[in-house]
């Protein structure tokens, strides 16, 4: 089990972003949930479903062109690879990223910019594999409205929940 703490301050300037935009775009969990395709059918970009693929050789990935769009909600998502941190699924028009915004949050001593010893951080933390975890918007609020000064994440192999 691993505590990832967040400065309030860093994680509130990423629900701003939420808050401020006009769209969302579909995270790794979305991508994957049949609930979110139009007609409950995950599909890659060629139109295929998994079993197609598979069946072709292939290896399936899902697109996001049959995303139901009203489907979509604000979130986090929590970020293991060069580091370990939080940014949204804010869709703002151009390619703008997250960093280029200015809108990433570091877990505490996983900054690679400022912690020395942030991938060993990230390994004890995360895990040594990458990957993303999506974090429901209501935890900010949680936090928020219990007047938290960091924002806590408990992370195991198998959960992932809000420590307040």
């Amino acid at each position: 089990m691993a505590l990832l703490t967040f400065k309030m301050s860093d994680v509130a300037r990423l629900a701003e972003e939420l808050n401020e935009a006009p769209g969302f775009s579909a995270t790794m969990d979305q991508l994957f949930d049949p609930e979110k395709h139009e007609g409950g059918v995950v599909l890659d970009a060629e139109g295929r479903t998994a079993a197609q693929v598979e069946e072709a050789g292939g290896l399936f990935w899902p697109s996001a062109k049959n995303i139901r769009v009203d489907a979509l909600e604000r979130c986090f998502q929590l970020v293991g690879d060069r580091g370990v941190y939080l940014i949204t699924n804010a869709k703002f028009e151009g390619d703008s990223t997250p960093a280029s915004r200015g809108t990433v949050a570091y877990a505490n001593g996983c900054n690679p910019e400022v912690d020395e010893d942030y991938y060993e951080n990230k390994v004890a933390l995360f895990g040594g594999d990458d990957g993303t975890v999506t974090i429901p918007y209501q935890w900010y609020v949680l936090a928020k409205e219990k007047g938290k000064r960091v924002f806590k994440i408990k992370l195991s192999s198998s959960s992932v929940s809000l420590v307040m």
